[in-house]
């Protein structure tokens, strides 16, 4: 035999006489036999026994062998046992169609010979053991698949967890290294300065020349330092936020570039947790960016609203506009990737609209604490 253990099989005939050749020919090929000679009795030993077949015959006293099957397909706790339909009387195609129709998993029309029966009952235990050992194989397969997907989560988490912590060291020695150019190198050259006026005094005019272009000098130097200082992290997106940090940098944006920037808000707000200010400052920057290099256009809205736990940021501008996707795709699209990275490393959402001739539009979106408080905006032109 194929199984270690002898199948179980339900054998339902309200025939004594069938009931008892058919369980003698089953036993004699090795099978356990657990014999039902209602419908109903077949119904309860099939929950309780869970045998490997069930050979059931249609014409039953007291449920018909049809809606035995129906009902054993349709339990959960039955739903797989094999089932097969026997009958001397409904052999027509209608009825084994009818029985098939209920869930039976095969037909087997008697008179039938002994031989004929045992194979067709090893047929279809092969059939159920091959079934179970998928089941078994796919129940395997769906553990392993759950198991590999939470590891790749936490390796996920992980990930998002030291990419997020290293921006926010980046930020933090950015800050550092500002500061530093700031008071403690700018305060030096300016120092030096009042040293030289003080101290020398040309005695003619090639001195004086040469004088006058040494404080030029340092005064080009103090002016590169504040601009590196700024670059680097400005100290009122510290002190005041970010609604006043991004109208600065709109107005040294467009001295630099000549590009107007018109901010356009439904709100302000109380300060937002310093990742939120920063990611959504650095975001707008490196889109003005982008169209300063690359849009050719003259005008951009920058577009800031806040409302149901969210804070949604806007850059748009009507210029050469690019094929979205393919610049997404692109392993050089450094300015985008970084956009799209920061805001997903906050649990936010980053989308890129853009076409040739038709402008880009870029939207942010950035989950901000349950706890924020928003207050009605006191200004500012509405979106």
């Amino acid at each position: 035999m194929e199984h270690a253990v002898p199948a179980r099989i339900l054998l339902v005939d309200d025939n004594p006489v069938v009931l008892f050749k058919v369980a003698h020919v089953l036993s004699g090929a090795g099978y356990t036999v657990i014999e039902a000679k209602t419908g109903s009795e077949g119904l309860a030993l099939a929950r309780s026994e869970h045998p490997d077949l069930i050979l059931l015959d249609v014409r039953l006293p007291d449920i018909n062998g049809i809606e035995v099957c129906r009902r054993l397909k349709a339990s959960p706790e039955t739903s797989r046992l094999f089932v097969v339909m026997l009958s001397e009387k409904e052999t027509s195609a209608e009825s084994q169609a009818g029985g098939l129709e209920a869930g039976a998993d095969s037909y087997i029309a008697r008179p039938i010979e002994n031989r004929e029966l045992i194979a067709r009952i090893q047929a279809m235990l092969r059939i159920q053991q091959a079934e179970s050992a998928l089941r078994v194989a796919q129940a395997e397969l769906e553990h392993r698949v759950a198991e590999r997907t939470a590891e790749l989560s936490q390796a996920n988490a992980a990930l998002r967890a030291m990419s997020l912590r290293l921006v926010e060291v980046q930020e933090k020695e950015r800050r550092f290294v500002a500061h530093e150019l700031h008071d403690q190198l700018g305060q030096t050259l300016t120092g030096l300065k009042l040293v030289l006026e003080m101290s020398l005094k040309p005695t003619n005019p090639a001195q004086a020349e040469s004088f006058a272009e040494a404080l030029r000098l340092i005064d080009d130097l103090m002016e590169r330092i504040r601009r590196l200082s700024v670059d680097l992290r400005p100290h009122m997106l510290d002190d005041l936020g970010l609604v006043p940090a991004l109208e600065w940098h709109f107005r040294r944006f467009g001295k630099q570039t000549g590009i107007q920037v018109q901010l356009k808000r439904t709100a302000t707000f109380n300060r937002l947790p310093a990742p939120i200010e920063t990611a959504a400052y650095r975001i707008v920057q490196e889109a003005l960016t982008n169209v300063a290099r690359h849009s050719g256009a003259k005008e951009a809205d920058v577009r800031l609203w806040a409302g149901d736990e969210r804070l949604r940021v806007q850059v748009q501008d009507r210029g050469k506009g690019f094929h979205a996707e393919q610049a997404l795709a692109a392993r050089n699209s450094t300015g985008l990737a970084g956009m799209r990275e920061r805001a997903e490393l906050l649990g936010g959402e980053f989308t890129l609209e853009s076409s040739p001739g038709s402008g880009t539009l870029i939207t942010v979106e950035l989950p901000l604490p349950a706890t924020g408080e928003w207050e009605p905006a006191l200004s500012g032109a509405g979106i």
